[in-house]
This record gives structure tokens, sequence and C-alpha cells, in this order.
């Protein structure tokens, strides 16, 4: 079962690859493309060298402040490809697609009845854009993109700061941190070390995980380097050429 599923993925894979080269111009539409990687000479009569250092030159030639229309075209072809290929993954589990959908609609259609539901749901909904929120800051501050967005010291480092101020001002921990009465006093208690930090530990969690989020693009960016120059020939084949 695993390894038909892993060949399945692997055909998946070399058919979505198939379909881009195909659009590059480098590989036939309905070609192997394992047949482009082998040692043997193309049916085409170009070797597989040829066929590599001429997909090398076309990718050269393609820069986004060249030609900024095909690059966005490849890159819409290359969304495409990873789309059919995540619904084709998401086929082989019905079940799960089926519970994730039903559960889906029941929770969009509590929205629109009322009832004593309303709250909970209005609650609900809070909680997770909050936490939400904090996770796409932390993605902002990893994901780079040139620049890097500082989102600790402008977003996370205030608020840790804000709560632990309102907290030493109301000697308690005991008030909303989002909202309308939010850093408003409500009762006095105590206010020691745990407390703050069990105040801020959700939020800062959550900005970890967005940072760590962040690093998976550079991930599959550099992976997919590695594996195109894997393809390259080495230096001794160069040399028998």
């Amino acid at each position: 079962m695993v390894r038909r599923r892993a060949g399945q993925k692997r055909a998946k894979r070399e058919r979505s690859q198939a379909h881009v080269l195909s659009r590059l111009g480098c590989v036939k539409d309905g070609q192997d493309t394992d047949a482009s990687y082998s040692t043997d000479v193309e049916p085409s009569g170009r070797s597989p060298r040829d066929a590599q250092q001429s997909a090398r030159g076309v990718a050269e030639q393609v820069k986004f402040f060249k030609t900024p229309l095909k690059v966005s075209y490849y890159s819409w072809l290359y969304v495409q490809s990873q789309l059919r290929a995540a619904g084709a993954y998401a086929m082989e589990y019905p079940r799960t697609l089926l519970y994730s959908a039903v559960v889906g609609m029941l929770y969009t259609a509590m929205h629109f009845i009322r009832g004593p539901h309303t709250r909970v749901i209005s609650s609900l909904d809070g909680t997770i854009s909050w936490y939400s929120y904090w996770v796409v800051l932390g993605i902002l501050s990893s994901i780079g993109l040139g620049a890097g967005l500082h989102t600790f010291v402008l977003f996370l480092g205030p608020h840790i700061a804000r709560v632990t101020l309102t907290a030493h001002e109301c000697q308690s921990v005991v008030f909303a941190v989002r909202g309308s009465g939010a850093f408003e006093c409500i009762q006095a208690g105590g206010a020691g070390f745990s407390d703050i930090l069990q105040k801020v530990i959700l939020e800062s969690l959550c900005w970890g995980a967005g940072t760590a989020i962040g690093e998976l693009p550079p991930y599959f960016i550099a992976r997919a380097a590695a594996r195109g120059s894997s393809l390259e020939p080495t230096q001794g084949e160069s040399l028998k050429d």
C-alpha cells in the first residue's frame, strides 16, 4: 500500500513537471520525462546534456525585471500544477475530505442561525482571529521577501510590555487584552512573573509558530534548486564530451 501510494505520487509529480517543461519548450507533450534524463540519445536527436543546457538557457533568460509577464505566466502554470496535485492528493482520502466539508458547512451555517450558540460562535471567531493574527505576524518576520518585517519589535514586544505594565498597575492579570475593554482593570489580586507569562505565552507561541512557517518557502526553494542542480551533468561527463 505504501509503495503503491509512493509510486502514484512520483507519477503525478513527473506529469506535473512534464507539463511545465512542455510549456517551456524543453519537453514535448506526451514525452516521458524519464527518457529526458536517461543516458541514451533522445528520439529528437538531442542528447540529455543538450536538453539540460537548453532548459538552463531558457531559465537564465527568464528574469522578473526583464520579462515580468513571462515570469508571471510560468508562475501561474506552476501554481496550477501544484493545485492539481493537491486536489489529487485530497481525493485519495475521501472520508477525511467529506468530514472536513461537513464540519465546515455546519460551522458556516451556525453563523446564520440565531440561538444560544451565537455568543459561543462569536467568541470562537474572535479567538481564532486573534491568534491567527499573531501567526501571520510571525510569518511576515521570517519569510524574507527581500526585506523582513521586525514584527517582534513592532508588535509582540510592545504587547508584552503593555500586558506587564497593566498587570503591575492593576496588581492583577484579570483583564482583557483585546476588544473594547482591553487593558482595563477589573479586580485586584496578585500579579507575579508566572501570571504574566501565562497571559502572553499563547501569543508568543503563535508568533513563534509563524516564524517557523515562514522558513518553509526558502526551504522549498532551496530544495528545488538542489534538485535542479542534481540533474546537471557532472564534471567527468563534461570532460568526456
